[in-house]
């Protein structure tokens, strides 16, 4: 590594506000790097394997954040159900005041949740355009907008200070693939930059994977989704002995589609944290083995181990959305 770059890469990982638009800039001008030519090349089924990790890390991190939003509407929802069975017209106002705001927080409360899951899909998708074997024309462009996106949102997710900081030395990486440029549409080229990358990556998912296991397994959020189920029954009760409920039946259809997704919440949530957990697996094995440059053998095992828990927390996720829609 040159002296330029060394600066750079010890300014990004000392903590330094460097803006990654400069970073690609200065890559890409005085401080691009020679690849090697004597670089191993990775196997057409290795690029398959890497893109298909990274597609379903894609797929990972649009579904935990369903946990908060579904709880957020379900408050609500049992919130008005609650004001409405109080006689006094202030009470009222004020349960219903107390609902909105109440709703509002649940928003800046799963505020680290879902920047991780940010960074996760930010992650996946450079690293599947990376991999993937139709190389656009602009092989930098989209190292670029993750950078800058995954430098944003590291910074963003430290500052909640709930979790183990995340690491910055991704961004610098991705900015030092930048300066490959034309370089990257050569096969050993983009062997070389997926090294760097998914072994700078791997740290960075490391941490991630403890942050959201922490997150998604602790007692907080498991007595969040408690509350919302039994606070939903006794609500809906209080409802109903305030109404006359037979005469029309349509809350008690709502009543029930909520107690379903309510339902829904805890295997949304135990899926989430065996596919978490796989993903440190999968993505450790697999940077083990293309640092060794070895073949993929335990890695597409672990991969594989992977795609199954996010078809499975597909599967939950997917009977919860039908909920919603119904």
């Amino acid at each position: 590594m040159n002296k330029t770059i060394r600066n750079f890469v010890n300014i990004i990982r000392s903590g330094g506000k460097v803006q990654i638009l400069a970073t690609a800039l200065l890559f890409s001008t005085a401080a691009i790097v020679p690849v090697a030519q004597s670089c191993a090349s990775l196997s057409r089924s290795q690029l398959k394997s890497v893109n298909e990790f990274a597609a379903a890390c894609d797929s990972l991190s649009a579904y935990p954040s369903l946990i908060g939003s579904e709880m957020a509407e379900i408050r609500k929802e049992r919130g008005i159900w609650y004001a409405v069975s109080l006689e006094n017209p202030v009470l009222r106002h004020s349960e219903l005041n107390a609902t909105y705001a109440i709703t509002k927080s649940a928003a800046s409360s799963s505020a680290g949740l879902d920047a991780s899951l940010k960074i996760l899909q930010k992650y996946s998708r450079a690293l599947s355009s990376l991999s993937h074997d139709n190389r656009v024309a602009d092989p930098g462009r989209e190292f670029r907008s993750a950078g800058r996106a995954l430098d944003s949102l590291i910074d963003s997710f430290n500052s909640y200070r709930i979790s183990r900081p995340l690491p910055l030395g991704i961004t610098a990486t991705a900015g030092k693939i930048v300066g490959y440029g034309a370089e990257l549409s050569a096969h050993n080229a983009r062997t070389k930059a997926l090294r760097e990358f998914i072994s700078e990556g791997d740290t960075l998912i490391s941490v991630l994977s403890d942050n959201l296991a922490e997150i998604l397994s602790g007692s907080e959020i498991k007595a969040l989704i408690q509350n919302e189920r039994e606070g939903l029954q006794s609500n809906y009760l209080a409802f109903l002995k305030m109404t006359r409920p037979y005469e029309n039946i349509s809350e008690d259809r709502r009543y029930i589609n909520l107690l379903e997704r309510a339902g829904s919440l805890e295997e949304i949530r135990r899926s989430s944290v065996s596919a978490v957990k796989s993903l440190r697996r999968a993505h450790s094995k697999m940077a083990a083995e293309i640092m060794r440059k070895k073949s993929f053998t335990e890695a597409r095992l672990q991969i594989d181990e992977f795609i199954t828990e996010v078809q499975s927390l597909s599967k939950a996720a997917g009977k919860a959305i039908r909920k919603i829609n119904n």
